[in-house]
């Protein structure tokens, strides 16, 4: 049997390479999310000559972008298009935003490309395509498996985000100071870099097969069916606690901890690009314990008693004595406070039927884009006025009534395939009936 039938005959082959597609356009796309999250700010300011607070709108901006296109694009988009077109399209946009963005210093065609949805400067990645690769990665994944597979996604996004924070730490002797059709920059290494990360996510997605459409009842010239009652009752109580979660977390994004580093410390950029490099390794790796701590206690518990934990370190961050200490928080903080992104996934993803994914993905994803693209602004006014700790203490307090409500919400929620928690902590396997080819 030829290749080409091996892989038309047998459904898995399929799945598994759609998957390492899947991957691997989180991986480069990570990398270049991670690289712009540390010099956005000082590249507008810096090398474009804009205001402190212009560059710190327009850095919001570029959550605000991603958040409306997935909350408002993805699933038109997918019901018009199908969704191995909207990948192209939004990779596309990607590779767009990018270009535009390091080409040009007029501030109109800065925000357009920022308010594409393809430029994030956060280590958040909830835009359309973070969407759209959380509603197809389960049906490329055996059930059992799709917290490890959720895990997987975002530690090799974590990885990549720190490996390109880390390259904040090259020296400038290294690259060349400009080139000509660029204009002058300190790094113009960085859109070389940035435009080849966005043809390789692009290139990624445009192989993916025909596995990834929802069926034929979810065909692109059709009108899906509407999502169950169960489902809009969850996305309503989803909604509101992960705005929360997320306009929590806006209010310390790496530029908002980088600048308090900065003013608190007198932190040089090499060092914020070495202490951010350690949170997103430490933050990827956390995902490993995801896996085995929600086969032993659950989704929901895996979720809400670390990132609970973590909160603490993140109130702590600004009260400590010593540099060392303060960095020390933070590291902790990222050592735990990511465990609940593979779990939440996975636990969103199994509370709904598979033609329901795309939109319930979106709609999250996009409500925590726009949540968190507004807290940095009021941070970052905290800290212009030297109130350092409220951002971090504002931050822990509200993602602590996150956890606590998040937990007392859904702890009777049951999910297909998720192992049911006995009173003495044991495990036993979920009697909820499947919904929709979960």
């Amino acid at each position: 049997m030829s290749e080409g039938s091996r892989r038309a005959t047998d459904p898995g082959v399929g799945r598994h390479e759609d998957r390492r597609r899947i991957y691997l356009a989180k991986t480069v796309r990570s990398i270049a999310y991670g690289l712009l999250s540390g010099t956005l700010v000082l590249y507008l300011n810096q090398d474009l000559g804009y205001s402190a607070l212009s560059s710190l709108v327009v850095t919001g901006l570029t959550v605000v972008g991603a958040g409306v296109a997935s909350l408002l694009f993805v699933t038109p988009v997918v019901e018009r298009l199908g969704v191995r077109r909207s990948f192209g399209l939004f990779s596309g946009l990607f590779t767009l935003s990018a270009l535009l963005l390091f080409v040009t210093a007029n501030p109109v065609i800065v925000v357009a490309s920022v308010l594409l949805g393809g430029v994030a400067a956060t280590s958040a990645d909830n835009g359309p395509l973070a969407s759209l690769d959380q509603a197809v990665l389960p049906s490329t994944l055996p059930r059992r498996d799709r917290l490890g597979g959720f895990a997987r996604y975002n530690l090799l996004g974590y990885f990549a985000s720190a490996g390109g924070a880390l390259l904040l730490a090259v020296p400038n002797a290294l690259t060349p100071r400009s080139i000509p059709i660029l204009p002058p920059a300190p790094h113009p290494w960085i859109l070389i870099i940035y435009l080849a990360l966005a043809g390789a996510s692009w290139g990624a997605y445009a192989t993916l097969s025909t596995g990834v459409e929802p069926g034929p009842r979810d065909a692109p010239s059709e009108k899906p069916p509407e999502l169950s009652l169960e489902t809009r009752r969850h996305l309503r109580s989803l909604t509101a606690l992960f705005g929360t979660d997320a306009f929590a977390g806006g209010l310390v994004i790496n530029p908002i901890v980088a600048a308090y580093f900065v003013l608190a410390w007198n932190t040089s950029a090499a060092t914020i690009g070495t202490i951010l490099f350690l949170s997103g390794v430490l933050a990827g790796a956390s995902s490993l314990l995801a896996v085995e701590l929600g086969k032993r206690y659950g989704l929901l518990r895996t979720m809400v008693v670390p990132h609970l934990i973590s909160n603490v370190f993140l109130v702590a961050l600004p009260f400590m004595p010593t540099f060392a200490l303060a960095v020390g928080a933070l590291l902790g903080r990222s050592t735990l406070s990511q465990i609940d992104v593979p779990t939440r996934q996975a636990f969103t993803m199994g509370l709904v039927a598979r033609r329901e994914r795309t939109p319930v993905a979106s709609t999250l994803n996009g409500t925590r884009s726009v949540a968190q693209s507004v807290s940095p602004f009021p941070a970052a006014a905290f800290e212009g006025a030297g109130y350092l700790a409220v951002p971090f203490v504002l931050a822990g307090a509200a993602k602590i009534v996150y956890d606590l409500v998040l937990y007392a919400t859904f702890r009777s929620v049951p999910v297909a395939g998720e192992p049911t928690i006995g009173p003495r902590g044991g495990t036993t396997s979920s009697a909820s009936p499947s919904r929709g080819s979960r």
